[in-house]
């Protein structure tokens, strides 16, 4: 089973959908979702003030998604990379 997060596009799908009154159902068979994916982004996503809106969902994702720690372990200029240079160069294996 493959899972795909859901696109912004989707998401102002289910904004529309929800101000429609269509059920959860509804708008997952729209989609082509499991209604369960459907229910978990409302909850995850509703604002007691504005209600379900799709630019904050996706703007709630995206900051979830922000990485703790930096993509890259070795920055040129670093000293764990010119150790790492001069070790490479010392025929040291990688591993």
């Amino acid at each position: 089973m493959n899972y795909t997060e859901l696109s912004i596009e989707e998401r102002a799908t289910i904004q529309v959908g929800l101000a429609q009154k269509l059920s959860l159902r509804a708008i997952a068979r729209t989609l082509e979702r499991n209604p369960s994916t459907i229910s978990r982004e409302v909850k995850r996503n509703t604002s007691l003030f504005s209600g379900y809106q799709a630019r904050n969902a996706q703007l709630i994702k995206t900051q979830r998604r922000i990485p703790c720690r930096p993509k890259n372990k070795l920055i040129l200029g670093s000293e764990l990379f010119d150790f790492v240079i001069y070790l490479l160069r010392q025929k040291f294996s990688p591993q």
